[in-house]
This record gives C-alpha cells, sequence and structure tokens, in this order.
C-alpha cells in the first residue's frame, strides 16, 4: 500500500505542478481557460500557485514516515488538492461544462483522496 500512495504522490507532483506552472506563466491555454470559466489573469495564477503549492507539500511529505511532520504535510496538501478539486468540478458545472469537461477535476481530486487514505491506513 505503501509504495502505491508514493507513486500516487510522484503522479501527483507532476500533474498539479505541471498544471499550477501553466496557470502561473499563463500561456495561451491558460489564457484561453481563464476566459471560459471567468477568471481574472491574477485569479487564474493564485489558483495555479496553489496548486503547484500543493504539488510540493505532496512531494516533500513523501519522504515523511507515517505519523512525522512531513507525512502530515503530505496528507494536508493532498488533503487541500482535494478541496481545490472540488471548488474546480462546480466551476466548470456552472459554466455548463458538464461531466467531460470536469473530468480532469473529478480524476485528479480521486487520486488525491486514494493517496491520503493509502498514507493513512
Amino acid at each position: 500500500m505503501r509504495a502505491v500512495a508514493s507513486i500516487l504522490s510522484i503522479v501527483l507532483f507532476l500533474a498539479f505542478a505541471t498544471a499550477g506552472l501553466q496557470k502561473m506563466i499563463f500561456n495561451t491555454m491558460a489564457s484561453q481557460m481563464a476566459g471560459h470559466l471567468g477568471f481574472t489573469k491574477s485569479t487564474f495564477q493564485r489558483v495555479g500557485a496553489l496548486e503547484f503549492l500543493g504539488a510540493a507539500g505532496v512531494l516533500v511529505g513523501l519522504a515523511g514516515k507515517h505519523g512525522s511532520l512531513l507525512a502530515l504535510l503530505n496528507e494536508l496538501a493532498a488533503g487541500g488538492l482535494v478541496v481545490m478539486m472540488i471548488g474546480a468540478l462546480g466551476v466548470h458545472l456552472r459554466k455548463g461544462d458538464g461531466l467531460k469537461g470536469s473530468l480532469p477535476a473529478v480524476g485528479l481530486g480521486a487520486l488525491c483522496l486514494i493517496e491520503v487514505v493509502l498514507r493513512l491506513s
């Protein structure tokens, strides 16, 4: 179980760090998505920064043993990312994206939740 949680932590780091950096540099795709979702540039960049910080917390916390402060950092970061993905799901649904447009948020949120459960078990 620990190995699966570790692999998930690395996958989550890669996914959220990449997404967060794209939002922070505000490339063309991020600009279009921000416009579609109704976010200003600065707000979308802050969302990206939170995603990146969550990704970093998951990765740094990977080094922690069960019950340590580093392990707690991993669990809190992954939990925070779950909350962010619930918010993302709500935004996408309000904008009429449906399940197809919301699938990345649902999938990443589910992976974060699974990672937390595996780390706590």
